[in-house]
């Protein structure tokens, strides 16, 4: 690893330190939290510019480019102030999701600030968690994988342009988000997921690079990070078991099969994933739900192969309550990258290389993080 990208590593790790602590600040108490927001993201601004020269002459800022643009641009939202009109405003376009979060607190003018903080205190583990997204994306060296597992060139090239692509697609979710009130007017998951999202497939990723492409001073952050990430997830079986019980039962299959010593147990997670994956999307968009959703949707293009819906017409047909180009944008490289990352696993595997542990844990938990997602995207359409 050259030295270059080991100063920026340990750069965007001192960056998760800092942000780590605005959130252990600010947490406790909506009290003053704006103020001091803005009194400790200025020097981490500053920092980032550092970090963004020493990726410069590391040659990986073309991959985190977006992730670091995206990161700066939800640090100017915090910093935002915000006057009364604006908060009431908010407020009267704010998404239930968020409503539910203040409550019992009255709506009277003295409290509705309260939103305004509750969406920048989101903003801030968002911040948190995409910076920790950089230092996994500076981290990972797709030749090094190809050479350990010796996988076929276009199999890396396929990984590697999808994970590109969700780049560049959260980028654009988060210039499309200018101020809070249009964040506030989304669901309350969606970009708290977005990012644990593109945090997860790094991290799945990562965790396939040599070990000593690796820094064991990241070790303590992972687990605290990976830890909150399986948290937030922890509901995507119950959720799968509302959609399709036929469904769950093999995923649930693949869990256990992790902490068993069955010998076969690789194969029995990895082939449960391709499953679920066969059958979830078109369980979510059946068919002819969407032929008959199609004819009234203006860019038609894509949508149909030999007259079956696409993989594209189905995430568009789940994410089509929401209404939110940039987020179905998102959502479908982020289902793409889903694929090729399973793709990616299995074809390690039938080389007969064997997938630690860590390995594992890491492509179940984008697994559970991509359910989660989609799942919370199909409720809000209200088809449980």
């Amino acid at each position: 690893m050259s030295d270059d990208l080991k100063t920026a590593k340990t750069a965007l790790a001192k960056l998760h330190q800092d942000m780590e602590a605005i959130n252990r600040l600010v947490k406790p108490s909506y009290l003053n939290v704006i103020e001091q927001m803005e009194r400790t993201l200025e020097p981490i601004r500053r920092q980032q510019l550092e970090i963004s020269r020493a990726l410069e002459m590391s040659g990986a800022a073309a991959r985190i480019r977006d992730i670091a643009s995206a990161n700066q641009h939800w640090q100017e939202i915090i910093k935002q102030a915000t006057a009364t009109s604006r908060i009431a405003e908010s407020l009267s376009a704010a998404h239930q999701s968020w409503i539910e979060r203040i409550k019992p607190i009255q709506y009277d003018i003295s409290h509705l600030s309260q939103l305004q903080a509750s969406a920048k205190l989101d903003l801030c583990d968002t911040s948190l968690r995409l910076a920790a997204t950089e230092r996994l994306m500076a981290g990972i060296d797709f030749e090094a994988i190809r050479n350990r597992f010796q996988i076929e060139m276009p199999v890396i090239s396929g990984l590697e342009s999808s994970l590109a692509h969700v780049a560049v697609s959260y980028g654009g979710l988060a210039e499309s988000l200018r101020e809070i009130s249009d964040i506030t007017r989304l669901p309350a998951f969606v970009l708290p997921g977005a990012t644990r999202e593109i945090y997860t497939t790094s991290f799945a990723i990562e965790a396939l690079c040599p070990w000593d492409e690796r820094d064991d001073d990241e070790t303590e952050t992972e687990i605290q990070l990976v830890a909150e990430a399986e948290l937030e997830t922890s509901g995507c079986i119950a959720l799968l078991q509302q959609v399709e019980p036929g469904l769950a039962r093999p995923y649930i299959g693949a869990r256990d099969a992790l902490y068993g010593n069955n010998a076969d147990r690789v194969r029995h997670i990895l082939s449960s994933l391709r499953e679920l994956w066969n059958h979830l999307l078109r369980r979510l968009a059946p068919d002819d739900l969407v032929a008959a959703w199609i004819p009234g949707v203006s860019n038609q293009k894509d949508l149909l192969h030999e007259g079956r819906p696409t993989r594209r017409a189905r995430v568009l047909y789940v994410c089509r309550e929401l209404n939110n180009d940039p987020l179905t944008e998102f959502l479908m490289h982020d289902t793409r990258a889903l694929v090729k990352l399973i793709e990616l696993f299995n074809r390690v595997h039938e080389l007969e290389t064997e997938l630690t542990d860590e390995q594992l844990r890491a492509i179940l938990l984008k697994t559970d993080s991509w359910l989660m997602y989609i799942l919370q995207i199909w409720v809000e359409g209200d088809n449980i």
